[in-house]
């Protein structure tokens, strides 16, 4: 189920606070750098405090990690972006995740928006700065338990985003954190070879 979903991942955008002219800038700004024809990687995180959490009761999302897989199709259907999410929730100790398809932002703002499989959503995701990222989701997303498979009717009621988890500042980390998003033998080994 994992694979099929992963397989299924094509067709959004991410959104960003400064305005840019062309795709390539927004990717510039997303992947840290001129990504030109490659396959590019970009990995996101951050894991909340003690104290945040405190102060945001209704912030269910304790860790969250964002994982964006771009390349070249070669049909000539231009540059396609996948993005993995996972979450962890405060009282539930497994991951749980979510993949989408993205397209570019079409208004100058957005780098990505993307829809979550099987109607699970959208998430955006805006260029705060040259390190981290905004990731909206306005009207939270269906998020998944890749380790049981159980099915998504079983979800623990914890397994969820609470009402103050609409958008959050990742920031960028190692390509190699990132590794359990990953779908694939060839992606691991790319995101472990890089610096």
């Amino acid at each position: 189920m994992r694979v099929l979903r992963r397989a299924l991942a094509f067709g959004f955008v991410l959104g960003l606070p400064a305005d840019f002219s062309t795709a390539a800038d927004a990717n510039l700004q997303l992947f840290g750098r001129d990504i030109g024809k490659e396959k590019a990687y970009a990995c996101y995180a951050r894991t909340y405090t003690k104290a945040h959490l405190a102060s945001h009761p209704d912030q269910n999302v304790r860790d969250m990690m964002v994982f964006v897989d771009s390349y070249e199709d070669e049909s000539g259907a231009g540059r396609q972006y996948v993005l993995g999410m996972s979450v962890n929730f405060r009282q539930l100790k497994r991951p749980y995740s979510a993949y989408g398809g993205c397209a570019t932002g079409t208004d100058g703002k957005q780098a990505l928006h993307c829809g979550i499989d099987c109607d699970g959503g959208t998430i955006g995701v805006r260029i705060k700065d040259k390190n981290s990222i905004l990731l909206d989701i306005p009207d939270g997303a269906r998020v998944s338990d890749d380790q049981s498979e159980e099915e998504l009717s079983d979800l623990p009621e914890g397994a969820k985003f609470g009402s103050d988890d609409k958008i959050f500042r990742l920031d960028r980390t190692a390509l190699s954190t990132c590794l359990p998003l990953a779908s694939d033998e060839e992606t691991k080994a790319a995101l472990l070879a890089a610096h």
